[in-house]
């Protein structure tokens, strides 16, 4: 099925008008086409979706960029891992607590930006996403779970502001060089003096 007849199909299923856009931003809402007419990035934020996802995302094969934030979306459906293509998934101000452990099945999703969601512990799938190198935790309720974050073999940018967490497991950070980690507005009891594997540290 071509790209076209499938945001056909996407725009039966959402409440709101899709139109296509030359560049999806932050604040760009709509879908964007490659070269080759493909759908490769789709901004349906602020749409009022809530329960299941609109079924046709899942056949943008081509999909690079995912953003549905500012929703009421409660989970994150498995079939997430047919869009092989996906660098970039944001679902910042949503209701999540979860994530599919198909999620380890996208190979190169680099971003996942999770900010403003329910989130109590980092999924231990994490640690399996083989190409994510940011992470945005910031406004939810963590309490622990990062060493999961350090596990993960590309990460770089982990922005954790403003939980719950009592403790980090900065020893874990000493094999790799971590750009940005952000652990502001934590009540964490210790931090080491010393950060040499840390670029920039803010707590």
């Amino acid at each position: 099925m071509e790209d076209s007849q499938i945001i056909e199909e996407l725009r039966e299923q959402l409440p709101r008008k899709l139109k296509e856009v030359k560049k999806v931003t932050w604040f760009l809402r709509g879908y964007q086409l490659n070269d080759q007419g493909q759908v490769s990035h789709l901004s349906i934020s602020k749409f009022g979706l809530k329960g299941e996802w609109p079924k046709a995302i899942f056949k943008l094969r081509h999909l690079e960029f995912l953003d549905m934030q500012d929703n009421e979306i409660q989970s994150i459906p498995k079939d997430i891992s047919a869009l092989k293509n996906l660098r970039c998934i944001d679902m910042r101000m949503n209701q999540l607590n979860a994530l599919p452990t198909s999620m380890t099945n996208l190979p190169v999703l680099e971003k996942l930006y999770l900010g403003d969601n329910y989130f109590k512990n980092v999924p231990e799938a994490i640690r399996h996403y083989p190409s994510l190198y940011t992470i945005d935790f910031t406004n939810n309720q963590l309490v622990g779970g990062c060493e999961h974050l350090l596990n993960a073999p590309n990460i770089q940018n982990i922005y954790l502001k403003n939980n719950q967490l009592t403790s980090f497991p900065f020893h874990l950070t000493e094999n790799k060089l971590i750009k940005e980690l952000n652990l502001m507005e934590n009540p964490i009891h210790q931090i080491p003096k010393e950060h040499k594997h840390i670029a920039q540290l803010w707590y």
